[in-house]
């Protein structure tokens, strides 16, 4: 995913990286690799239609409450 990407840039820039956070949807878990990848794709397709949209809500408001947060006093 990208945001392993950004993790992996910002460990190169040392301390000139800036800031970051990532907040992950809890709709897309990880899944084991090793499994076929029909199954993958079942599971990935499963988590999604459950529990999409209610996490996509609370990353929504988890991402709200960082920006928030980091403009507090």
């Amino acid at each position: 995913m990208g945001d392993a990407v950004l993790g992996l840039v910002c460990d190169e820039l040392g301390a000139d990286a800036p800031r970051w956070l990532v907040v992950r949807n809890a709709s897309d878990p990880q899944i084991n690799g090793l499994l076929p990848e029909d199954v993958q794709a079942m599971w990935a397709v499963w988590f999604y239609e459950q529990y999409g949209y209610w996490t996509s809500l609370s990353s929504a408001i988890a991402c709200w409450a960082v920006i928030a947060g980091d403009e507090a006093p």
